[in-house]
């Protein structure tokens, strides 16, 4: 049985006036997408449930794909996002993500 994805737009919980959105997998909060405070015309997108490991400290873990969109029509591109949403915990001496 595949994991069902879903959004929900609720008040960010620090800044007011700002909403962000939720992403849910089987009705489970996985990730947040929010706007960000340093950059106009920006967003992020928030979560420690990306799949697969980091490997270096600047480099995106497997579960971050992008594709330049030069085999759709039209080529636009998109960023595939695979999540894996296993209980973790933060070392918060080294600031990493265990699973």
């Amino acid at each position: 049985m595949s994991s069902r994805i879903s959004f929900r737009i609720v008040p960010h919980s620090v800044r007011p006036n700002v909403n962000i959105v939720e992403i849910l997998l089987d009705n489970k909060l996985c990730a947040s997408i929010y706007p960000d405070q340093q950059k106009e015309q920006s967003i992020k997108l928030a979560s420690a449930h990306f799949a697969g490991e980091l490997t270096h400290h600047n480099q995106f873990p497997e579960g971050i794909q992008m594709d330049t969109g030069e085999r759709m029509f039209p080529p636009i591109p998109v960023v595939q996002i695979t999540f894996d949403p296993r209980p973790y915990d933060v070392d918060y001496g080294s600031g990493t993500i265990v699973r």
